[in-house]
């Protein structure tokens, strides 16, 4: 029996764990192994997931305390090195009872936030058990993401690849395959082509609501409700005070037109209908959305780890970037024109550039990079 340790967050936006959950789906195909997902943050005590919690509401309503904590952290400075320190000492206990507890062949994080810490603890216990990295961002790689100890870190994109490159990681340390995306989503896509849009009808809209606050949603929502004729499906997630006050402003008026939804399990069939994605850069949203071949628009981003995915979605015409609410009509009207002829080229390039075995890929990787240890 082969045992993985895999360590993830399950409360920092969600997307470490949407890949934590990808990569756990292919390693259940793999007869003898066995894999314990754990949040990285309960090494810290009670006290790690109240603090991963607040990931959401510093970049909904602080965006700029986050760039600058994302600044300050991405190299080799003192509070880069003083925070590995710290989390260190925190965890060293925990970490030492869950190793001897599961004793795994091969710890996988999923997580920039645990790489240092993880290494110093391993060394620190005299523990040479590797760790592999798989990164989760695709262009703005963190100095965190980039371990030299790590035994592989494995690149989502070409552009993740160069950058941690220029962060000094051996390039025999670094592998490309893809970005990881859950089942749910590529097993929708292999069984149900997406059929092309003809530009006969409205368009059928979804647009997520990521990081952004409801102000921004809400100006978004009244530009393509007023200027335009298309149908618009919103995904509010968990904040029940940005889907009550978009119900309360939008519903009375076009209901025929609009859907307001809250949290919703079955994504896929949310984009399956629909003929355009409008979201912020969230890789996770951006790359399901290029699985499901839905185009894209991007609204814009998080600072820092986010700050140039909406370029790379624009270099691989995998969708448009929207500069502002006023703006989204005429960029609708612009892929519409010409017989669709920018919509169609997104799908084409989108069915291009996906793979729909990006996760399957990963986990064949880890697992033969196991066998290779032992």
């Amino acid at each position: 029996m082969k045992k993985i340790l895999l360590i993830t967050a399950m409360y920092t936006g969600h997307g470490h764990k949407s890949i934590s959950d990808a990569l756990v789906e292919q390693f259940r195909e793999f007869p003898g192994l066995e894999v314990r997902v754990i949040d990285g943050f309960e090494l810290l005590g009670a006290y790690g997931p109240r603090m991963s919690k607040l990931y959401g509401v510093t970049t909904r309503y602080a965006s700029g305390l986050w760039k600058l904590s994302y600044e300050l952290s991405d190299g080799d400075n003192l509070f880069f090195k003083t925070g590995i320190t710290g989390l260190s000492s925190f965890s060293l206990g925990r970490f030492r009872r869950l190793m001897e507890e599961e004793q795994p062949d091969l710890i996988v994080s999923v997580h920039s936030l645990f790489n240092g810490s993880i290494l110093r603890l391993l060394r620190q216990l005299g523990l040479e058990t590797p760790l592999a990295v798989v990164q989760a961002d695709i262009v703005n790689i963190h100095k965190s993401w980039c371990e030299p100890g790590a035994c592989r870190t494995i690149c989502p994109t070409q552009e993740a690849y160069e950058c941690s490159l220029r962060h000094g990681m051996p390039p025999e340390k670094l592998v490309k395959i893809g970005f990881p995306t859950r089942r749910q989503f590529t097993d929708w896509a292999r069984s149900h082509p997406r059929p092309e849009y003809d530009g006969k009808r409205p368009l059928r809209c979804l647009m997520m609501s990521g990081g952004e606050g409801s102000g921004n949603l809400k100006r978004y929502a009244e530009s393509l409700m007023t200027q335009t004729d298309v149908s618009l499906t919103i995904i509010c997630g968990r904040n029940r005070r940005m889907k009550e006050a978009l119900e309360e402003a939008f519903l009375p008026a076009y209901q025929d037109r609009m859907r307001i939804l809250g949290f919703v399990t079955e994504m896929q069939k949310e984009m399956a209908d629909k003929d355009l994605l409008i979201a912020r850069g969230s890789p996770n949203s951006l790359m399901e959305g290029v699985v499901m071949n839905l185009p894209l628009i991007v609204t814009g981003a998080l600072p820092g780890q986010e700050q140039d995915n909406p370029q790379l979605i624009a270099n691989h015409n995998l969708g448009v970037v929207c500069e502002g609410p006023e703006k989204i009509p005429q960029q609708i009207d612009i892929l519409l024109q010409d017989h669709c002829r920018q919509y169609r080229e997104i799908a084409a390039a989108q069915r291009e550039y996906r793979d729909l075995d990006n996760a399957k890929k990963i986990a064949e990787y880890l697992v033969g990079l196991m066998e290779t240890n032992t």
